[in-house]
């Protein structure tokens, strides 16, 4: 049997699972991998044949995505020849973590696509949502994947097409210690701006922001500034008090494995973080719309009183794998 699996290269979370998931693939099924999306130096042991453009996504000056933007403004010429030149007669599945290319050539040369991402979950009726969301968006994210099979990722298992995030080795290898240190990691924000709420705070901690705009460590009006670095965040992670972070997947899911406490404030107009953080916010988690002078006392009574929610998420990489190959056998 012939495997494709098709990975989107925007950020890392979608390879950083992937990198559980192929190991599971190649036991039962000779596999090749596609990718698109913008460049990415994340490094998976299975080098990919074939490197797509797929769908560009715009972004606000804020981080969320820019839909008009994004569906008015990609080359669809360009795209469409990619769906045309994408080997995907090959091969017998297609197993999809949101890459738009074998999708639509799947759907076009009728070849089974298994959906796989967290995105999927989103769609599903008993999910927890925020009260209020743009349906045109989340119907746009559906038709990014025009696939009607399908898994989905989530926290918790809210119906039976939903899997445990997956926790990679990285995460579950590490030596949890805890300090009195807090670390940040809010991409959209800058490190001025995070001083500025830091020091206002009546509770005193030690804080790192991470910053993908910091060319060196320094420390600034008390606070640590470092620039992202897998291996010292990781170190950090493991030891820290608590954790101030958006609202993506991929860092909220190794905090709950972790058990390390966390305020989500998820980027404003992203539909995904904001779904996660509904999910959160159900389960106790405290989520603010912005780290700012309006939520200083959110923040300093978490501090004070940070509420864990803990679960040791198991591997369901091999049952994923089996579960759809199972699906995929079912139907044919």
């Amino acid at each position: 049997m012939k495997i494709l699996y098709a990975i989107q290269t925007t950020g890392n979370g979608h390879l950083a699972r992937a990198q559980n998931i192929i190991p599971k693939i190649k036991e039962v099924a000779e596999l090749e991998i596609i990718t698109s999306g913008p460049k990415n130096d994340f490094l998976l042991e299975e080098k990919p044949i074939k490197h797509f453009t797929g769908v560009t996504f715009f972004y606000t000056d804020n981080g969320s995505v820019n839909w008009l933007k994004t569906i008015f403004l990609n080359n669809y010429f360009k795209f469409f020849k990619e769906v045309l030149s994408c080997p995907v007669k090959k091969y017998d599945l297609i197993i999809n973590d949101f890459e738009p290319v074998s999708a639509w050539s799947a759907r076009f040369n009728n070849i089974k696509c298994f959906e796989l991402t967290n995105q999927y979950s989103m769609s599903l009726s008993s999910v927890p949502k925020p009260k209020s969301y743009n349906k045109f968006i989340l119907w746009a994210i559906k038709y990014i994947i025009p696939s009607k099979l399908g898994y989905g990722y989530h926290y918790k298992k809210y119906t039976d097409r939903i899997f445990f995030p997956i926790i990679r080795d990285k995460i579950r290898n590490l030596r949890l210690t805890t300090s009195d240190e807090i670390i940040v990691y809010l991409p959209t924000y800058s490190p001025s701006n995070l001083i500025k709420i830091i020091n206002k705070l009546t509770v005193k901690k030690r804080w790192t922001i991470f910053s993908l705009d910091a060319k060196k460590k320094e420390k600034i009006f008390g606070v640590n500034v470092e620039p992202l670095s897998e291996d010292i965040f990781l170190k950090k992670f493991a030891s820290c008090y608590g954790i101030v972070c958006a609202g993506g997947f991929a860092t909220t899911s190794e905090a709950i494995f972790l058990g390390k406490p966390m305020i989500v404030v998820p980027v404003e107009g992203q539909i995904e973080q904001q779904f996660n953080a509904a999910a959160l916010k159900q389960e106790g988690v405290t989520v603010i719309d912005k780290f700012s002078d309006k939520n200083i006392n959110i923040i300093s009574n978490w501090i004070s009183s940070p509420r864990v929610l803990e679960i040791k998420y198991e591997d369901e990489s091999k049952k994923i794998v089996k579960t759809i190959l199972e699906d995929y056998s079912n139907l044919n």
